[in-house]
């Protein structure tokens, strides 16, 4: 029997998961939360992504970043949701992993856009970097069709890993928001 997450390991997503490990291990090596990895696929998942599962209960005490893979990704903040499931990794919840923790950055999948919303998807993704400006930290967009939100508690975190990304090729136009 396969879970939902199961059945889409391996896919085009994941390989993009992969690059940003790689791609940005020279400014923190990236640990994905074990909140969206299910158990039974967490091997599997390091092992194709390269990105190890964080222990929460043993956090390293030396500079890390933090990935985040709900099924969907970040509802709105004016949503309900304040915590995390496995389709949804809400700003509040965020806030409080950043907060708590201090990685030096942090990418979440976000693939989630209220079609009937009378906000444009840019304008979506626009308001929860408002949200997260407003509490002092700073974000911006991969805008491809696997869209990712990084997040720094520093501007100079978001500058480093913008230009390492511009430089491996990754066109200027693909990273949205500025910082």
């Amino acid at each position: 029997m396969h879970t939902v997450r199961d059945i889409y390991l391996g896919d085009s997503y994941d390989l993009v998961k992969r690059f940003w490990c790689e791609a940005l291990q020279p400014i923190a090596p990236l640990l994905a939360h074990p909140r969206f990895v299910p158990v039974e696929i967490r091997d599997r998942f390091s092992k194709l992504t390269t990105i190890p599962i964080l222990d929460i209960s043993r956090i390293p005490d030396t500079p890390f970043a933090i990935f985040l893979d709900p099924h969907t990704g970040i509802p709105l903040p004016s949503g309900s949701a304040h915590g995390a499931t496995p389709a949804h990794a809400s700003l509040p919840f965020i806030v409080e992993f950043i907060e708590k923790y201090h990685p030096s950055f942090l990418i979440c999948f976000d693939q989630s856009v209220h079609r009937r919303h009378r906000l444009t998807s840019v304008e979506q993704r626009g308001s929860k970097r408002d949200y997260l400006r407003d509490l002092g930290i700073s974000s911006f967009y991969y805008v491809s069709h696997a869209p990712f939100l990084f997040v720094a508690e520093r501007n100079r975190t978001l500058f480093a890993i913008r230009k390492r990304l511009i430089d491996l090729g990754i066109p200027e136009s693909r990273i949205w928001g500025a910082i």
